[in-house]
């Protein structure tokens, strides 16, 4: 009966224009108030839930898009909720529905597009708790203690802007996932006085210099042989090559020197096979314009010096372990080392301009020069393998300045075969490596 009131009061009020300005509703069971809220609050009450309308502790808004910046609202049923949320381009997104189903994006169905999405956003997303307004500007650094930490709001490109209801003390995903698509505004052709050329080769590859007036915000580049990335450049587009596979930088990052290894030029870009290379670029300014550029550089190789040979004798692995024994000719070399990673890790840390050697001599790696010189051979045995796709690295170099670098993926079970990558005599990598994903895990949350 009181709930037939209250229904039939409001109702009343409604019909005959009663202000509700200043009033509230409230919500009682036995002599005590359990909620309330102001009447302007609401629109009205029911008792059966209408068909389009939401049942839900959160909602998106997009208040605002720009050529290079956004600004949305994620509401909350209350206060106290929270969410996991980001904006994620349509690029990353399609890459995770590469690596998941083999596929692009747009040939999936709606359940599988919902899945790359959440699983894009599991591994970069923020937190935060009640309504909340966010604004994203492009490459606008948001953690003060990383360098590489900074939103991307790229002109002319489509975005999802996605939240994801999370328990507000731990973070861990609840069942509400929502999301919305939106297209950033469509940047000018301008001019920023972008050039690149090349300085030097070393025994690192290509360094090349970057150049532009200062209006440039960042750069975004691409890099491989000529001949594969005008295929690819044909086929799909540069806006997807560069959407995909780009990388960004400052200026200043890529004219400075020791970010990757002391003494080392940021700007220095594998090389492996003679013959011609292009660096694609893209620059963007601070008003969200850009200029392309496409820059063809030759590359022979400094001569004929013998290349150090890794053959594998013998190998094993299973659950939790893994025994790989191989000799190096010849065996009288400067440096020999081997490291065990993650495949996946290998394949990022090569899509950030890492080279081989570098990988295979940093970190963790095992110094195995001495024990080379003495027998010719090593084993190298873990019995602590994670269960996941690993590489191991094996890097010899001569006194002569012949560099070889062999690459054994495997995980660790007795049914999958082993990849055994051909040696790589120099830095090297063609297109961006595609990473190995097991399954989607929880969100990966910045506060």
């Amino acid at each position: 009966m009181i709930k037939n009131i209250i229904l039939a009061a409001t109702m009343a009020a409604a019909a005959f224009g009663a202000s509700a300005a200043d009033e509230t509703m409230y919500l009682i069971k036995g002599n005590r108030v359990v909620s309330k809220y102001d009447v302007d609050a609401v629109d009205y009450i029911s008792f059966n839930l209408p068909d389009d309308v939401l049942d839900e502790n959160i909602w998106l808004t997009l208040d605002k898009v720009g050529k290079n910046s956004v600004t949305y609202t994620v509401n909350t049923a209350d206060s106290n909720v929270g969410y996991a949320h980001n904006i994620l381009s349509y690029w990353d997104v399609n890459y995770t529905a590469m690596d998941f189903f083999g596929d692009m994006l747009e040939n999936l169905d709606e359940e599988s597009v919902k899945a790359c999405i959440q699983y894009t956003l599991s591994t970069n997303a923020f937190f935060g708790i009640g309504t909340q307004k966010y604004v994203q500007n492009d490459f606008e650094q948001y953690d003060n203690y990383s360098e590489a930490s900074r939103f991307s709001v790229m002109p002319g490109t489509k975005y999802y802007l996605c939240a994801w209801e999370a328990d507000a003390n731990t973070g861990e995903p609840l069942d509400t996932f929502i999301y919305t698509e939106f297209s950033t505004l469509d940047p000018e052709q301008v001019n920023l006085d972008l050039d690149v050329t090349m300085s030097k080769v070393t025994d690192y590859g290509m360094v090349l210099d970057f150049t532009g007036n200062d209006n440039i915000l960042y750069v975004r580049t691409c890099w491989g042989l000529l001949e594969g990335m005008e295929a690819y450049e044909k086929h799909y587009g540069l806006d997807f090559l560069m959407g995909t596979f780009g990388q960004n930088w400052s200026l200043d990052f890529l004219g400075g020197t020791g970010d990757l290894e002391p003494g080392v030029e940021n700007a220095t870009w594998p090389v492996y096979d003679q013959g011609d290379y292009v660096m694609y670029v893209r620059a963007y300014d601070l008003e969200g314009n850009v200029q392309d550029g496409k820059f063809v550089f030759s590359y022979t190789s400094t001569g004929d010096v013998e290349q150090p040979v890794v053959t594998i004798l013998s190998k094993e692995k299973s659950d939790g372990h893994v025994k790989v024994n191989f000799e190096i000719t010849p065996s009288n070399v400067e440096e020999a080392y081997i490291r065990m990673l993650s495949e996946n890790t290998v394949d990022d840390r090569l899509n950030l301009g890492y080279t081989y050697p570098e990988l295979a001599m940093g970190g963790d790696s095992e110094d195995i020069t001495n024990a080379i010189n003495t027998t010719g051979e090593y084993t190298f045995e873990s019995n602590d393998v994670p269960a996941e796709w690993n590489s191991i690295l094996i890097y010899a170099k001569t006194n002569e300045g012949g560099v070889t670098t062999l690459r054994l993926n495997f995980y660790p079970d007795e049914d999958t075969e082993w990849s055994t990558y051909a040696p790589f005599h120099a830095p090297a990598r063609k297109l961006p490596a595609v990473k190995r994903i097991k399954r989607a895990g929880c969100p990966v949350i910045r506060k």
